[in-house]
């Protein structure tokens, strides 16, 4: 029974597995961010491909409206679900929603039984596309936003109006209104925090209670040096945006509850403090008539019956829920025009989850060197993107991390997606992203320290390489030194 589990935890974690190999790749990566094209619609000001800000260096003409041919596209998705790629993020330089076969590609990530994020500006989605986004059951949408109000958001994107603002904002209610028991797709808000924006945090914060979104998320600006340095935030400006962040918890719809930590105990301080969890906020989505007492862990129903128990869904609903006495409710003469889930006799309340705090934190609450953000975390850990990640230009070039757009690994011009990822170009990027120190010129066309996108990818593994036991990491470098016989043990 013991040899079975391990070879179940053994195949269930090949990632990990090439990771203590040290530059094997066992299995496809976890995560491919596909660039479908170049072009957007949209000129936010501290985009590093179209904001107006860059001059000469912005995206135009051909180089604008290049994409990747469909049939690329197609044999990629193909190829991913065959190395056991578990997630496809269509994202990177342009809009998703203006690739013309947007919605064929989607269908395709879909039937296949991929994961799907679609990171979107949202402002070319409509009632249309909702509805199908959701028979199609898109897992992730991450919607760059930039502003909780309409005069921000024509700050930080000059070329729309006040009209789109509020059309995102009716749009993100209709698709919280058609979800489903699984809660798909679920929502987050990505706000990028610069100059032009911080004043305006809390209106950030209510925009996304408001449309009742699943997540927020605070970033600080990576600056184009020479381009758009009038967008960085100085140290007034972080000092302020850290008191009125932690001012969050003094608002009436914050709880103060600390989800699921004890897996992070081996961690360091530092890396410990990169998952740091901020609370939660309350949504008001319990139905009319329901009274919710959070402090005593109950709700108390229009009938002025109180609930039994309370349990926390994070992983698919991000709610509370409260369950009732079966046979009261029965008995009950609102039942039938209760709105009780009658099937487990339970209430929920929605509540928002504020996502990367820890990183956010780090960088309002500490001084750096100039458009080094990220300086401070990078060697503290091998880097493991090349067993995690990979990214898909619109030029077809496949590079190993986010921010590697000068630092190509093959193209699918040349190569097949495998011949590409299995290549001795690609093992050289792993060992030498797992052993050196980004410092080495080797990374000089990444730049790692600048800001690493990838940095939540390489703390997870890490965390799980940490929290291996004496028995399995001695099993794993067993089986690699055997060639993994016990991949071909019936």
């Amino acid at each position: 029974m013991l040899k079975e589990n391990f070879k179940k935890f053994f195949k269930e974690n090949l990632d990990l597995v090439g990771a203590l190999n040290g530059f094997k790749a066992y299995t496809g990566p976890g995560i491919v961010q596909i660039d479908l094209t170049n072009n957007c619609n949209l000129n936010c000001v501290g985009c590093w491909c179209h904001s107006d800000l860059l001059g000469d260096l912005k995206l135009k003409g051909e180089e604008k409206k290049r994409k990747l041919p469909y049939d690329m596209v197609k044999k990629l998705i193909e190829d991913l679900h065959e190395l056991g790629t578990k997630e496809i993020m269509l994202s990177g330089s342009g809009e998703p929603f203006m690739y013309p076969e947007i919605m064929d590609v989607i269908s395709l990530i879909k039937e296949k039984g991929i994961r799907l994020n679609i990171v979107t500006n949202f402002t070319l989605v409509n009632k249309k596309i909702i509805k199908r986004i959701i028979e199609l059951n898109v897992d992730y949408i991450t919607i760059s936003l930039w502003a909780g109000d309409a005069e921000t958001y024509v700050k930080t994107h000059p070329n729309q109006t006040k009209k789109t603002f509020k059309r995102i904002r009716e749009n993100l209610k209709y698709l919280h209104s058609l979800k489903k028991k699984d809660n798909l797709p679920h929502v987050k808000i990505y706000n990028v925090i610069s100059k032009f924006n911080c004043g305006k945090i809390e209106n950030m914060l209510d925009f996304a209670l408001d449309t009742l979104v699943d997540y927020i998320e605070f970033q600080v600006i990576d600056i184009i040096p020479g381009k758009t340095e009038l967008l960085k935030l100085d140290e007034k400006d972080k000092k302020s945006l850290l008191t009125r962040v932690m001012n969050f918890k003094k608002r009436k719809e914050y709880f103060d509850v600390l989800i699921g930590t004890n897996h992070l105990k081996k961690f360091n301080k530092k890396h410990y403090n990169e998952f740091m969890e901020f609370g939660r906020f309350f949504k008001n989505t319990l139905k009319k008539g329901f009274d919710l007492r959070f402090n005593e862990k109950k709700v108390i129903c229009p009938k002025g019956h109180s609930s039994l128990s309370m349990d926390v869904d994070q992983i698919k609903e991000n709610a509370f829920k409260f369950k009732f006495s079966e046979e009261i409710c029965k008995k009950c003469p609102n039942y039938e025009k209760c709105s009780i889930d009658k099937k487990n006799f339970t209430i929920k309340e929605e509540f928002l989850n504020l996502l990367g705090f820890g990183s956010f934190f780090r960088r309002i609450s500490s001084e750096f060197p100039k458009g080094s953000y990220d300086s401070n975390i990078i060697d503290s850990m091998p880097c493991y993107v090349g067993w995690l990640y990979t990214r898909i230009l619109t030029n077809g070039d496949v590079i190993p991390c986010c921010k590697a757009h000068l630092f190509p690994l093959g193209s699918l011009y040349k190569n097949s997606f495998k011949e590409i990822w299995f290549s001795k170009k690609y093992d050289e990027f792993r060992k030498k992203a797992k052993k050196l120190k980004k410092s080495d010129k080797y990374f000089s066309n990444i730049k790692c320290y600048n800001g690493c996108d990838n940095l939540g990818m390489n703390l997870e593994m890490h965390r799980r390489i940490k929290e291996l036991s004496f028995f399995q990491k001695k099993r794993i470098l067993f089986e690699i030194k055997t060639n993994l016989k016990i991949l071909d043990e019936k």
